[in-house]
């Protein structure tokens, strides 16, 4: 279990980066991903990992420029974290 989540993480990490297109490097961690873990298990994972940082989402809200009010800085967050979990979803298919 402990070896699946890294290897979540660490293709959250590379897939949250913003790049313009996938380098080879990025698809080569897809597809290896793909190839270990069943559709299931990937999205489990991943949405052990919004949980995990909607969790953090006062302290996300907090490090943003106080200009904005609290609760637009705490939506921003929530969004962020939504399309950040859309995005890798969509990046392996599902």
């Amino acid at each position: 279990m402990k070896t699946m989540i890294k290897t979540i993480a660490i293709a959250t990490a590379v897939l949250s980066m913003n790049t313009f297109a996938n380098t080879a490097i990025e698809s080569l961690s897809i597809e290896t991903i793909k190839q270990e873990l069943t559709p299931v298990q990937i999205e489990q994972v991943l949405k052990q990992w919004k949980a995990s940082q909607l969790e953090s989402l006062e302290t996300k809200a907090q490090a943003i420029s106080d200009r904005a009010p609290i609760e637009a800085r705490r939506e921003l967050v929530k969004q962020q974290i939504d399309h950040e979990y859309k995005q890798t979803l969509n990046a392996f298919g599902l």
